[in-house]
C-alpha cells in the first residue's frame, strides 16, 4: 500500500522578558500535557524545538520535563532542533551573532542531552537568499520553512512532497516545505478530515512527505485550545489515528527522512516568511488592499490565489514602526561594541568586575559569555514586530530588549574605556532614516538625538537599564477597521488565531481610544499652539499646529562641554521664528536651554514622552498633588515636579528657570493579541507650556535630574 511520511515539527517559545506566570501557564497548558500525550503514544515520532531561554527556564523550574525529553531522545522518538539561542530573526543580525547564537544553542543541547542536533528552527521562518552560508557555517544541515516560500519560487504542488537543497556561494543546506494546509487543520479541523487529507496525499504515489512546522502553543495556550486538545480529546484522537493507520502513514523526523531519501531538486527561495507575515508587514492601507485583492482573486482561483499575491518583507517592520527600527539599529551598534570588548578579553585574557553602586542594579562578574548573552537576549525577535501577537506593542517586551542591550553596552564600555575616557560618541545617520544623529554615552546616561524634528529619541539609564523615552506612537492598524463591540467568540468552533473572524475586543468602548498621532512620540519636541487650545484637544490630536517645526529637520551639532545644539528657522503663523536649543550632560541628568528669536504671540510647549518600563503605577508629584503616571492633569505656576518609580528605585526631577504650566496625559494604544483587541498604556506625554507675546527673543530653560526614589 502507498505510504505517506509525516513530520510533525513543533516549535515552543516564550519571549525574553515575558512574565514568569506566562511561562508557567504555557507549561501547564501546552508544553507538559503535550509531552505526556507524546509519551503515551510510543509508536509516534516527533520533531521538537525549544528556544534557548525557554529551555533554560524549563531546566530551572521543571526538571521533570528535561527528564521526559531525555528519555524520548534516547528512545529515538524525537529529534531536537537547534536555532538562534534567543529566537532572533537571523537575517537581521550581524553575521557573527547569527552563527554564534546557533552554535551556542547546539552546544547547550549537546551538553544537556548528550545529543547533537543537525537541523534548526528558523525564527518566524524569515528567509533571505543569502542565509545558507551562515546556516551552513553554524554546522546546520537542514531546516523547515513554509510551502509558501517554495510556491513563490514557482515550485508546483507535487514537488512540495519532499525536501530540496539550496545554496549560497556553494554553502548548501536542505529545506523542507511546511504545509499551510496542515497549519490551518491541526488541531482545528475534525480528526477525520485531517486523516482524509493525509490519505489523499498517500495515493499520489512514491514516498510523499508532508511537514507540519508550527507553534506548540496552539496545543493549549491559544484561545480555547486547552479544552479542545485535552479535555475534549482532539489530540488523543489524532495521535491514536496516526498509530492506527501505520500501514499507510509513518511519522518520521527530518534526520531520518533525509538520510533515507534523495531531495526532490534544487531550489532558490526568495525573501519570505509565512504568508500571513507578509500581510502584517504592510502599511495599513496596503494590508487592506491586500485582503480585498486576495478575496477577489479567491473567487477566480480558489486557494491558489495566495500564490499570486505577496505582502511585504519582514524588514518592512522597521519602516512601519520607527521605534522598532531604533532598537534594531542600536542593537547593531551595541553588537560592534560587544565584539570589540570580547576581542579585548581574548587579548588580555582577563576578567572585569562591575561593582554594585547607587547607579547599578547588580554586581556582576564580567566575562565574554555574560557579555554575549546580554547582547543576544536583546536580539529576541518578538518586540521588533507586530502581527496577531502583541509583540512591539507590549511595553514589558520592549523594555526587556532595552534592559539587556543597555546592560551589554555598559559592560562593553567598561572593558573598552581607556584611561581618561569618559564618553562614547557616535555621529552620522545612525538609524538609517536619512537624518543625521548623535548618540552620546556618558557615565550612566545614553542620549540619542536626531535632526528629524530636533528630537531626543532615547534617554537611557544604563545603571537602571531603562530607556525613559520608550513610548510607542498611536498609529492606525489594518485591523482597526474591523473592531466591533461584539463578544470575542460568536461561534462554538475552535478557530486558528489567523482566522479574521476571530477578531474581538477585551473591553467595551475601545473605539473611543482609536486616536492617531500626527508625529512620532519622541521628546524635546517644539509645539506652537493658539492661546485657546485645551488639553483634551491635544490628547485627542484634534488641534492645529501653528508652527512647522514638528516633522522638519533641525541643524544638529556637537558643542563643547559634552552636549548638542539643535537649531532651526521656521514659520509660526506666517512669522519667522528661530529656535536654538542646547542639551548638556550634568552629573546626574541633563540641562536644556532654549533661545527663541522672532515674533510670536501664543503658546510654546516642549513635549517629553516618558515611560518607566510601561508601568502605569509610578507617581507624578506636582506641588501638593500626587497622581498616577497614567492620570491626566494640568498644573499652573510650576517651578518643579518629579516622577517617582519604586520598582526601579528611580526619580526623575524637572526644575524650570521660571514658572510654567505642566500638562500631562496618558498615551494608550489599541492593538491586537492572540486573545483579542486590547488597550495598552504606553507612557505619558508631558507638555511644558509657556504663554508668550514677544517680538525679539525669549529664553527658556530647565534641568532634568535622576536619582533614587526616596
Amino acid at each position: 500500500m502507498p505510504k505517506v511520511y509525516l513530520i510533525l515539527s513543533i516549535h515552543n517559545h516564550q519571549p525574553v522578558g515575558n512574565f514568569d506566570y506566562v511561562f508557567e501557564d504555557a507549561y501547564e497548558k501546552a508544553y507538559l500535557p503535550f509531552l505526556k500525550m507524546l509519551t503515551a503514544h510510543p509508536k509516534l515520532k516527533f520533531v521538537l524545538h525549544y528556544s534557548g531561554n525557554l529551555l533554560v527556564w524549563i531546566e530551572k523550574k521543571h526538571p521533570e520535563a528535561i527528564d521526559m525529553l531525555t528519555t524520548l531522545i534516547k528512545s529515538g522518538r524525537i529529534e531536537l532542533l537547534s536555532g538562534g539561542f534567543y529566537e532572533p530573526v537571523l537575517c537581521c543580525l550581524p553575521e557573527v551573532d547569527r552563527v554564534m547564537q546557533i552554535r551556542e544553542m547546539t552546544a547547550y543541547i549537546k551538553d544537556m542531552f548528550g545529543y547533537t542536533p543537525r537541523g534548526m528552527w528558523l525564527a518566524e521562518r524569515v528567509w533571505e537568499p543569502h542565509m545558507p552560508e551562515c546556516i551552513s557555517n553554524a554546522g546546520i544541515e537542514y531546516l523547515p520553512v513554509d510551502d509558501y516560500h517554495f510556491k513563490l519560487a514557482g515550485v508546483d504542488d507535487r514537488d512540495l512532497l519532499g525536501y530540496h537543497v539550496t545554496e549560497e556561494n556553494g554553502f548548501m543546506v536542505k529545506v523542507f516545505p511546511g504545509s499551510e494546509e496542515l497549519r490551518y487543520s491541526i488541531p482545528f479541523k475534525d480528526v477525520d478530515k485531517v486523516m482524509s487529507y493525509l490519505k489523499e496525499i498517500s495515493m499520489t504515489g512514491g514516498s510523499p512527505l508532508l511537514t507540519l512546522a508550527d507553534d506548540g502553543e496552539k496545543f493549549g495556550v491559544w484561545p480555547d485550545t486547552f479544552s479542545h486538545c485535552y479535555k475534549d480529546g482532539w489530540l488523543e484522537s489524532f495521535f491514536s489515528a496516526l498509530e492506527n493507520n501505520s500501514d499507510w502513514l509513518k511519522t518520521t523526523t527530518f534526520s531520518e527522512y533525509q538520510d533515507g531519501f534523495y531531495p526532490v531538486g534544487r531550489v532558490y527561495l526568495p525573501t519570505a516568511s509565512y504568508r500571513e507575515m507578509g500581510e502584517w508587514a504592510l502599511p495599513p492601507e496596503g494590508a487592506l488592499d491586500y485582503e480585498y485583492a486576495l478575496n477577489e482573486m479567491k473567487g477566480l482561483f480558489g486557494d491558489k490565489a495566495k500564490n499570486f499575491l505577496r505582502g511585504g518583507a519582514w524588514r518592512s517592520f522597521f519602516t512601519k514602526y520607527p521605534e522598532s527600527n531604533h532598537i534594531h539599529k542600536r542593537m547593531l551598534r551595541i553588537s560592534r561594541k560587544v565584539h570589540k570588548a570580547v576581542k579585548k578579553f581574548k587579548i588580555q585574557n582577563s576578567k572585569f568586575k562591575i561593582q554594585k553602586s547607587d547607579k547599578t542594579l547588580n554586581s556582576q562578574l564580567l566575562t565574554p559569555d555574560s557579555l554575549l548573552h546580554e547582547l543576544w537576549k536583546g536580539q529576541c525577535n518578538d518586540a521588533y514586530w507586530h502581527g496577531i501577537f502583541g509583540g512591539l506593542y507590549l511595553p514589558h517586551l520592549r523594555s526587556a530588549l532595552y534592559r539587556h542591550l543597555l546592560n551589554a553596552e555598559a559592560m562593553a564600555e567598561e572593558v573598552l574605556k581607556g584611561q581618561g575616557v569618559k564618553e562614547f560618541i557616535e555621529e552620522g545617520d545612525l538609524d538609517c532614516d536619512g537624518f543625521r544623529d548623535i548618540c552620546i554615552s556618558k557615565g550612566d546616561m545614553t542620549a540619542f538625538f536626531t535632526e528629524d524634528s530636533g528630537a531626543l529619541i532615547e534617554l537611557s539609564s544604563k545603571g537602571k537599564q531603562v530607556n525613559l523615552l520608550d513610548v510607542l506612537t498611536r498609529r492606525p492598524e489594518a485591523y482597526h477597521s474591523r473592531i466591533s463591540e461584539t463578544a470575542q467568540h460568536d461561534s462554538p468552533a475552535v478557530k486558528t488565531i489567523h482566522d479574521p473572524e476571530r477578531l474581538g475586543v477585551k473591553e467595551s468602548g475601545l473605539l473611543d481610544y482609536l486616536i492617531y498621532d500626527n508625529y512620532r512620540r519622541a521628546s524635546l519636541l517644539d509645539h506652537f499652539f493658539d492661546y485657546n487650545i485645551e488639553l483634551d484637544a491635544v490628547m485627542k490630536s484634534e488641534y492645529e499646529e501653528r508652527g512647522d517645526f514638528i516633522g522638519s529637520p533641525y541643524l544638529l551639532e556637537r558643542i563643547d562641554g559634552g552636549g548638542v545644539r539643535l537649531s532651526r528657522e521656521g514659520l509660526v503663523s506666517g512669522n519667522k521664528v528661530k529656535i536654538d536649543k542646547s542639551v548638556l550632560f550634568r552629573k546626574s541628568g541633563i540641562r536644556v536651554d532654549y533661545l527663541l528669536e522672532g515674533r510670536y504671540s501664543g503658546i510654546f510647549a516642549t513635549e517629553f514622552n516618558i515611560s518607566f518600563l510601561g508601568s502605569p503605577y509610578p507617581s507624578i508629584h506636582a506641588g501638593r498633588k500626587a497622581l498616577l503616571m497614567k492620570d491626566k492633569g494640568a498644573h499652573s505656576d510650576m517651578r518643579s515636579f518629579y516622577i517617582k518609580d519604586k520598582f526601579l528605585n528611580m526619580k526623575a526631577a524637572f526644575s524650570f528657570d521660571e514658572d510654567v504650566e505642566m500638562w500631562h496625559y496618558p498615551i494608550e494604544t489599541v492593538s491586537l493579541s492572540e486573545g483579542g483587541v486590547e488597550r495598552l498604556y504606553q507612557g505619558t506625554a508631558f507638555l511644558f507650556v509657556k504663554r508668550f507675546d514677544f517680538n525679539g527673543s525669549k529664553r527658556v530653560g530647565f534641568t532634568v535630574n535622576f536619582g533614587e526614589a526616596k
